[in-house]
Protein backbone atom coordinates (compact mmCIF):
# COMPACT_ATOMS: atom_id res chain seq x y z
CA UNK A 1 0.00 0.00 0.00
CA UNK A 2 1.67 3.36 -1.09
CA UNK A 3 0.25 6.18 1.36
CA UNK A 4 0.04 9.70 -0.84
CA UNK A 5 2.03 12.72 0.41
CA UNK A 6 -0.18 15.05 2.33
CA UNK A 7 1.48 18.30 1.05
CA UNK A 8 0.45 17.44 -2.41
CA UNK A 9 -3.53 17.04 -2.09
CA UNK A 10 -4.03 19.23 1.45
CA UNK A 11 -4.34 22.50 1.89
CA UNK A 12 -1.48 24.72 3.11
CA UNK A 13 -3.22 25.55 6.26
CA UNK A 14 -3.41 21.86 7.33
CA UNK A 15 -0.25 21.32 6.19
CA UNK A 16 1.36 24.10 8.50
CA UNK A 17 -0.23 22.45 11.53
CA UNK A 18 1.15 19.13 11.09
CA UNK A 19 4.97 18.18 11.97
CA UNK A 20 6.92 15.38 10.33
CA UNK A 21 6.93 12.06 11.99
CA UNK A 22 9.80 9.95 10.77
CA UNK A 23 8.35 10.32 7.00
CA UNK A 24 5.28 10.66 7.88
CA UNK A 25 2.44 13.75 9.06
CA UNK A 26 1.39 14.08 12.31
CA UNK A 27 -1.35 16.84 14.04
CA UNK A 28 -2.76 17.71 17.23
CA UNK A 29 -5.32 15.57 18.58
CA UNK A 30 -7.59 19.31 17.82
CA UNK A 31 -6.64 18.79 14.33
CA UNK A 32 -7.64 16.22 13.07
CA UNK A 33 -11.36 16.08 12.55
CA UNK A 34 -10.16 19.20 9.91
CA UNK A 35 -7.43 16.76 8.43
CA UNK A 36 -10.52 14.46 7.68
CA UNK A 37 -12.49 17.07 6.32
CA UNK A 38 -9.71 18.45 4.18
CA UNK A 39 -8.86 15.48 2.44
CA UNK A 40 -12.67 14.66 2.01
CA UNK A 41 -12.82 17.71 0.28
CA UNK A 42 -10.02 16.74 -2.03
CA UNK A 43 -11.03 13.66 -3.02
CA UNK A 44 -8.37 11.77 -0.98
CA UNK A 45 -8.80 9.21 1.39
CA UNK A 46 -8.39 8.75 4.74
CA UNK A 47 -6.71 6.02 5.50
CA UNK A 48 -6.78 6.35 9.40
CA UNK A 49 -3.84 6.64 11.79
CA UNK A 50 -2.13 5.57 15.34
CA UNK A 51 -1.35 8.07 18.30
CA UNK A 52 1.92 8.83 18.90
CA UNK A 53 4.40 10.63 21.30
CA UNK A 54 7.13 12.42 19.53
CA UNK A 55 10.18 12.74 21.88
CA UNK A 56 12.55 15.94 21.74
CA UNK A 57 16.14 15.32 20.81
CA UNK A 58 16.48 17.03 24.42
CA UNK A 59 15.25 14.36 26.03
CA UNK A 60 16.92 11.31 24.22
CA UNK A 61 14.66 11.61 21.03
CA UNK A 62 12.56 9.18 19.71
CA UNK A 63 8.98 8.06 18.34
CA UNK A 64 6.77 6.19 20.72
CA UNK A 65 3.54 4.33 18.57
CA UNK A 66 0.51 3.64 20.64
CA UNK A 67 -0.47 1.35 17.82
CA UNK A 68 -3.54 0.01 19.86
CA UNK A 69 -4.85 3.36 19.22
CA UNK A 70 -5.75 3.80 16.06
CA UNK A 71 -7.92 4.71 13.28
CA UNK A 72 -8.07 2.01 10.24
CA UNK A 73 -11.04 2.91 7.69
CA UNK A 74 -9.84 -0.40 5.66
CA UNK A 75 -11.82 -2.38 8.37
CA UNK A 76 -15.51 -0.69 7.50
CA UNK A 77 -15.30 0.58 4.19
CA UNK A 78 -15.43 -1.41 1.27
CA UNK A 79 -12.91 -1.05 -1.49
CA UNK A 80 -15.15 -1.93 -4.30
CA UNK A 81 -17.13 0.90 -3.93
CA UNK A 82 -16.97 4.14 -6.40
CA UNK A 83 -13.87 6.30 -5.41
CA UNK A 84 -15.98 9.52 -4.58
CA UNK A 85 -18.32 7.30 -2.34
CA UNK A 86 -15.03 5.44 -0.87
CA UNK A 87 -13.80 8.84 0.01
CA UNK A 88 -16.86 10.45 1.55
CA UNK A 89 -17.72 7.15 3.66
CA UNK A 90 -14.10 6.64 4.61
CA UNK A 91 -13.97 10.59 5.97
CA UNK A 92 -17.48 9.59 7.84
CA UNK A 93 -16.37 6.47 9.35
CA UNK A 94 -12.78 8.54 10.46
CA UNK A 95 -14.62 10.93 12.03
CA UNK A 96 -16.92 8.63 14.03
CA UNK A 97 -14.26 5.95 14.64
CA UNK A 98 -11.61 9.20 15.95
CA UNK A 99 -14.35 10.31 18.56
CA UNK A 100 -14.72 6.74 20.00
CA UNK A 101 -11.15 6.68 20.35
CA UNK A 102 -10.57 9.84 22.80
CA UNK A 103 -13.93 8.72 24.52
CA UNK A 104 -12.63 4.92 25.04
CA UNK A 105 -9.12 6.53 25.50
CA UNK A 106 -7.67 8.98 27.86
CA UNK A 107 -4.79 9.74 25.23
CA UNK A 108 -2.65 11.42 28.32
CA UNK A 109 -3.05 8.32 30.64
CA UNK A 110 -1.68 6.10 27.66
CA UNK A 111 1.36 8.47 26.74
CA UNK A 112 2.39 8.58 30.21
CA UNK A 113 2.02 4.61 30.39
CA UNK A 114 4.15 3.65 27.66
CA UNK A 115 6.06 6.79 26.76
CA UNK A 116 6.50 7.79 29.98
CA UNK A 117 8.58 4.55 30.82
CA UNK A 118 10.74 4.65 27.76
CA UNK A 119 11.78 8.77 29.50
CA UNK A 120 12.06 7.05 32.58
CA UNK A 121 14.75 4.57 31.12
CA UNK A 122 16.81 6.83 29.93
CA UNK A 123 16.99 8.80 33.20
CA UNK A 124 14.94 11.65 32.45
CA UNK A 125 11.77 13.06 33.81
CA UNK A 126 8.89 12.76 32.22
CA UNK A 127 7.32 16.18 31.28
CA UNK A 128 5.44 18.30 29.24
CA UNK A 129 4.26 14.81 27.62
CA UNK A 130 1.63 16.98 26.39
CA UNK A 131 3.46 18.20 23.94
CA UNK A 132 4.48 15.15 22.34
CA UNK A 133 1.28 13.95 22.07
CA UNK A 134 0.08 13.85 18.18
CA UNK A 135 -1.76 11.60 16.03
CA UNK A 136 -0.56 9.97 12.71
CA UNK A 137 -2.63 10.29 9.68
CA UNK A 138 -2.60 8.68 5.97
CA UNK A 139 -4.27 9.47 2.92
CA UNK A 140 -4.27 7.91 -0.04
CA UNK A 141 -5.12 9.19 -3.75
CA UNK A 142 -6.19 7.95 -6.63
CA UNK A 143 -3.59 7.32 -8.64
CA UNK A 144 -2.32 5.15 -5.66
CA UNK A 145 -5.06 3.12 -4.74
CA UNK A 146 -5.38 -0.71 -5.16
Amino acid sequence: MAFSDPEEYLPKNIIKRARLSGDDHAWRIKDIPDVIEAARVAGVLNIGGQLQFIIPEESGGGICECYWIEVDTYKHVRDTLPWEARVAKAAEVALVEFEKLKKKHDFLKEGRKFAGGVLTDRGKPVTGIEDMMWFVWYIEARETAN
